[in-house]
């Protein structure tokens, strides 16, 4: 069972408009079967809101096209893979918060090429990187390479899980510089990194609510940040300088940007401009997305308000480490 959460920001929304939108999106599939309204139980939330409860077989691009040819506007969809269980997790523990809204506890993007832009991305030595963006007070930091893969095909899966470290390194935060030597700690949001030793070794302790912090209780100067498992393997994806008997805190989000190029570059490295065109993807509704990249044309996603394309050599510090003022207002938001 899975649920298909509608959303509309202009306008009431209503079953009966749901249905209309998920019959439209079977004519515009080579499925049209993944796509009966019959196969589902409704429930309308509010005027704007109604779900939906059956089969996950829909693709959130298909539905959000549909209503845009429906001339039905502002809806985006929401879609969470076996209700039931994703519920019963919540209960357990697994709360919705900024770093994971949907309560869920895997997500992912789907980039889907042309057989003649594998074939030149290949040949021309090309990798895929990723990025992760975060929430933060903290100035002077900047964004990691997340991940990087050689393997990639005509329909190719990024996959990453909620499940995070707090680490310290002894290296500084240089343009094209890698962060290696880390003292890696599991965390949770919630928890704090207590550093007692000057090589950036300590403890996990009870934090503040709502984001993941480094407490310096030396007077070394050292780097620290947040890794995170993306295909089975925790990276870090962000570095910040934490000064003696300083304190870091920080969130992560479900943001990631991802980006084909020629840099030789590894996961760790600092990263201040785009190293190509780049695509932005919010995943803050929704725990897959899936996206095309042609190597002439770039990225395309539908035009939805979830994507953003970035521009080769934009300054992604600003996009990839959000400013907050308040993590009470911003780190702990819980979606109704």
């Amino acid at each position: 069972m899975a649920l298909y959460i509608f959303e509309r920001s202009i306008g009431n929304l209503s079953e009966n408009k749901v249905k209309q939108i998920i019959r439209k999106a079977g004519l515009n599939t080579k499925k049209p079967n993944d796509y009966n309204p019959g196969d589902y139980e409704y429930e309308e939330s509010s005027t704007k809101e109604v779900h939906a409860c059956g089969p996950g077989t829909m693709k959130v691009n298909t539905l959000e096209k549909a209503a845009k040819d429906l001339k039905i506007g502002g809806v985006t969809v929401s879609h969470l893979d076996d209700a039931l269980d994703i519920l019963d997790n919540s209960l357990a523990g697994i709360s919705r918060s900024a770093d994971n809204p949907l309560g869920a506890t895997n997500y992912g993007v789907r980039i889907v090429m042309s057989q003649e832009t594998v074939e030149k991305l290949s040949n021309g030595n090309y990798s895929l990187f990723g990025f992760k963006a975060v929430q933060t007070k903290v100035s002077g930091g900047a964004p990691l390479v997340w991940f990087k893969s050689n393997d990639f095909g005509l329909s190719t899966d990024v996959s990453w899980e909620i499940q995070y470290e707090a680490y310290t390194s002894r290296t500084s935060i240089v343009p094209n510089g890698r962060i290696t030597g880390l003292n890696s700690y599991s965390a949770n949001l919630g928890q704090r990194l207590e550093v007692d030793k000057p090589q950036g070794t300590g403890s996990v302790k009870t934090g503040t609510p709502g984001n993941i912090s480094v407490e310096n209780l030396t007077n070394t100067e050292m780097t620290c940040g947040i890794s995170e498992v993306v295909e089975g393997k925790s990276e870090p994806l962000c570095a910040f300088p934490l000064y003696g008997n300083g304190l870091d805190a920080m969130v992560p989000i479900q943001k990631v940007m991802f980006t084909f190029s020629t840099e030789t570059v590894d996961t760790g490295t600092v990263i201040e401009k785009a190293y190509s065109q780049s695509i932005l993807i919010d995943l803050t509704s929704a725990t897959n997305r899936e996206v095309f990249y042609d190597i002439n044309d770039g990225w395309d996603w539908g035009g939805f308000n979830w994507g953003q394309s970035i521009r080769p050599s934009q300054n992604v510090g600003p996009i990839l480490i959000e400013d907050v003022t308040s993590f009470a207002k911003n780190a702990v938001t819980m979606l109704g």
